[in-house]
């Protein structure tokens, strides 16, 4: 597996690594959402309380992360932010996450 941290995937348009991509879902969670909650919950398709690999493609996908990368990205969201390792992330952990990648509220 591709360590996140080392993705640079160049296109025409743009190179795509970790700091770009954190910048665009901060972009993208301070224009459309007014709380990470908010965010939280407008991803979380199937409304249990949990975000899965498909929320986080959805939520990369928003957040103009090409599609090249965009699986690639979701699993590692998800083995970094699934504290329990239950598959899925919650609302406790994606708020850890908020905190550790270093984006603002």
């Amino acid at each position: 597996m591709t360590n996140y941290t080392e993705i640079l995937i160049v296109n025409k348009k743009m190179a795509w690594t970790k700091e770009k991509i954190l910048i665009n879902i901060e972009k993208l969670m301070r224009s459309k959402f007014s709380e990470p909650r908010e965010a939280f919950d407008y991803f979380d398709e199937d409304k249990d309380g949990n975000l899965t690999k498909s929320d986080f493609k959805k939520l990369l996908k928003e957040a103009k992360v090409s599609s090249l990368i965009r699986g690639l990205v979701a699993e590692f969201m998800m083995q970094s932010f699934d504290a329990n390792k239950d598959g899925f992330v919650s609302w406790i952990e994606f708020q850890e996450a908020i905190k550790e990648s270093g984006i603002k509220k």
